[in-house]
């Protein structure tokens, strides 16, 4: 049933819920820690669309960005009287999201979508140079370079990727401009896609899954 229900998020036309008073989630969230079925569904139908595309800014894959949801609200679910109210819901899920992907990419090649976009960019791609690329390597160059960033970039960054927040959402967390966020987030991508560019061709695939930011 949750499986049918996820892959009705890339193509549903009918009206999702697009804002969440903190108290209403705060009560389904309760509902959920006591096995309310329907505010699971609610926090689905609120949150399930948006983690869709946050994997798929990643994986640029449908049924694996489709597998991530089923797993999260699956995990959501078996563990929901583990959760902690006192804590950010939507921060939650999203990390555990963001754990999954990097399992996910431990395990997958790239798909034929991604292959030809790499060839459209004139860089030689073949099957033997996918299978040398070492993504868990990848994976931990990717975080010692955002740990060596200014504090106010790996701050922006990690709220964007970890937490996968807009960068208005940013903005009024940190109390500075849209604009602020954005020229942050420039930079760090930046220092990013050099700490990455010593890796060669593998260091700019993985830049490039890095990349996909939804304003």
């Amino acid at each position: 049933m949750l499986r049918k229900k996820v892959r009705n998020l890339a193509t549903c036309k009918i009206i999702l819920l697009t804002t969440i008073d903190s108290h209403i989630e705060h009560v389904l969230v309760s509902g959920l820690k006591n096995g309310d079925a329907e505010s699971f569904n609610q926090l689905f139908r609120y949150y399930g669309k948006k983690l869709y595309f946050f994997a798929y800014g990643y994986l640029k894959s449908r049924e694996e960005a489709e597998e991530v949801v089923q797993e999260v609200f699956l995990k959501i679910w078996k563990s929901r009287k583990l959760i902690n109210q006192e804590l950010s819901f939507k921060a939650y899920l999203f990390k555990i999201a963001y754990n999954h992907i990097q399992e996910l990419f431990l395990k997958i090649s790239r798909d034929q979508a991604y292959k030809h976009e790499i060839l459209n960019s004139s860089v030689s791609y073949s099957a033997e140079m996918e299978e040398r690329i070492d993504y868990h390597s990848l994976l931990e160059i990717t975080e010692n370079i955002i740990n060596q960033l200014p504090p106010r970039q790996k701050e922006i960054l990690l709220y964007k990727r970890k937490e996968g927040r807009s960068v208005k959402e940013i903005a009024d967390i940190l109390g500075i401009s849209p604009k602020t966020v954005e020229n942050h987030l420039t930079e760090a991508l930046k220092r990013l896609k050099e700490g990455l560019a010593n890796e060669k061709i593998a260091g700019l695939i993985f830049f490039s899954l890095f990349l996909s930011f939804e304003k």
